[in-house]
């Protein structure tokens, strides 16, 4: 199974190179594979041997591969040589026959539905909703992941790579009357040229870019999303912060994790996770129970006596929202 532990660094690698694996490459019968060879995998810096290996599969070996020609390189042919860990072409330079390793020339696919599957659970996408993940809509270009509570919505989102090369087609089957008028549809390259519309009420965005950049560990930004949902076509918006307090509903919005916003009531508990965040933002980010006491009570006199634990009395939620170690207390990033 692969791993589920990616780091965000190694997840925008094998969105980079399921985008790749679009793209064709003929092997020694001049058959198309749909991968990416070894030379250009070797180029990875983020995604480990073990995680590529778990995460792609091998397809076949490449038929031709680039060398060195004067100043420029130019693709040779490669041949199965009598050393199966190998394979060997002609210096198009010297004439002479060259080695490389059957590494360098096997091609690999990642796994779709390895990969939609963990997207959808990063999205909360529930295991019901999930059955174009199997059944492309578009075969190997556009899959149907589901639906994601965005706000207080529940929004069709949907997969695509190699949108540049077949937007037409990609664009066109979102015109049929039997979808949603309104839905995201995600794309493993670049979002498209602000002056290409997106049909009806669809919006496109970029996979990489609505992932949260100051988390160690993949999550998705939906407030970024919800954001881009409502804004006009073409518009942007700003990253989320990794933490951000809403004083108009004291809601508690953490980006850095796959957890729904928490809304805190009582005036108390509000001052706290107020001052909190307050702090986390000045870097700041653990404080000691004297300094949240104060905030919570308004003066030292009023705060003497009393407990932390005390404020959230009969509240179950805070310890999913609020760490508390030796070094003080903070907000839960991971």
């Amino acid at each position: 199974m692969p791993s589920k532990h990616l780091s965000t660094p190694s997840l925008l690698e094998l969105i980079r190179l399921f985008d790749q694996s679009a793209q064709p490459i003929a092997d020694g019968d001049g058959q198309r594979l749909f991968g990416v060879p070894g030379w250009a995998l070797a180029g990875k810096t983020s995604l480990s041997d073990h995680d590529l290996s778990a995460w792609s599969e091998c397809i076949g070996y490449a038929g031709s591969y680039p060398t060195p020609c004067g100043d420029q390189q130019v693709m040779v042919e490669i041949e199965e040589d009598a050393d199966p860990n190998r394979y060997r072409y002609r210096c198009p330079e010297t004439f002479r026959v060259k080695h490389i390793s059957a590494d360098a020339a096997v091609v690999r696919s990642v796994t779709a539905t390895k990969l939609l599957n963990y997207l959808a659970d990063l999205m909360d996408i529930p295991q019901a909703l999930r059955r174009g993940i199997n059944t492309a809509a578009i075969d190997g270009t556009l899959w149907h992941l589901g639906k994601m509570r965005i706000g207080l919505l529940h929004t069709d989102v949907w997969l695509t790579r190699g949108l540049a090369n077949h937007v037409e087609t990609i664009f066109q089957h979102f015109q049929q009357s039997t979808l949603p008028d309104t839905g995201i549809i995600f794309t493993t390259g670049s979002a498209l040229p602000a002056m290409i519309q997106a049909p009806r009420n669809y919006r496109v965005m970029s996979l990489a870019s609505v992932l949260t950049p100051h988390s160690a560990a993949p999550a998705v930004d939906t407030d970024l999303i919800r954001r881009l949902l409502v804004a006009a076509p073409g518009e942007t918006a700003d990253h989320t912060p990794a933490v951000r307090f809403d004083e108009t509903t004291n809601t508690l919005h953490i980006t850095t994790r796959s957890i729904a916003p928490w809304t805190i009531t009582g005036p108390k508990q509000i001052a706290v996770v107020k001052y909190l965040v307050e702090q986390f933002h000045k870097e700041r980010h653990r404080v000691s129970a004297g300094d949240i006491l104060v905030a919570a009570h308004g003066s030292r006199a009023a705060a003497s006596g009393k407990r932390v634990a005390s404020i959230f009395s009969g509240n179950t939620q805070w310890a999913d929202y609020i760490v508390h170690d030796g070094d003080g207390y903070g907000i839960q990033l991971e």
